[in-house]
């Protein structure tokens, strides 16, 4: 059954509209199918959004309900007409920043800025972690005066555009010029096998044949066998 329209007539009081008794028949009729459309329909509340705590708790019959909403702490809450008001009663309390260079005091008011320095950066993950980078590019080439708390593993890499080096040993061969000579060219004579050559001889007598062409081995540098031989002058 659909809402019924009462006959009003054109003008009052000109027989042409529905009677007093007709009238009425309509009116409780149509009260009748408004509470059918509300039975069949009942009216319900939804909360939205996909985080937070909802308000609507549910519906008795014709009722619904909603939940309270409560202070916590350091918390008010307080209704008007057509609103309600949350408030902080208690704020939050200063926090005292303490770095190696002064300090700040941070007092709800305004947010605290965490950045980084010389070849340091600051970043958030996760919401609550703070992480500082260090960017170590060139990172000894910025120290005006290195130093090493331990050896130096430099991992068979060569060691390039040195100047002066200052050390109390060296283990290992060198190369290069020392004084603007190449030590391995004079090495060969500090050997075991030292040899000056042979000796181009002047005979001029037996004796110096027999002289020239005796064997005489004096050993060697670390196992000498002594001789007393008279070479003359220079």
């Amino acid at each position: 059954m659909a809402i019924e329209s009462i006959n009003v007539g054109n003008i009052a009081n000109d027989g042409t509209g529905d009677d007093l008794r007709e009238a009425f028949i309509k009116v409780n009729n149509n009260f009748i199918e408004i509470d059918n459309d509300i039975n069949s329909f009942p009216i319900t509340g939804e909360n939205l959004g996909v985080t937070g705590e909802g308000v609507f708790a549910g519906k008795e019959e014709n009722t619904l309900q909603f939940k309270k909403i409560l202070a916590g702490n350091n918390i008010s809450v307080s209704s008007t007409n057509n609103s309600l008001v949350i408030n902080s009663t208690g704020g939050i309390s200063d926090i005292v920043v303490l770095t190696d260079n002064g300090s700040v005091t941070v007092d709800g008011t305004f947010p605290l800025r965490v950045e980084g320095g010389e070849v340091i950066s600051t970043r958030v993950s996760s919401g609550d972690t703070i992480f500082f980078d260090l960017d170590d590019n060139g990172i000894l080439e910025r120290d005006t005066n290195p130093t090493l708390s331990s050896s130096l593993q430099a991992a068979g890499n060569n060691i390039q555009n040195a100047g002066s080096i200052s050390a109390n040993s060296f283990t290992g061969s060198l190369t290069g010029l020392v004084y603007g000579v190449d030590i391995r060219q004079i090495n060969k004579y500090f050997d075991n096998n030292w040899d000056f050559g042979e000796f181009l001889p002047i005979l001029n007598n037996i004796i110096d044949y027999l002289t020239f062409t005796t064997d005489v081995d004096m050993g060697t540098f670390q196992e000498p066998v002594l001789f007393d031989i008279d070479l003359g002058s220079i």
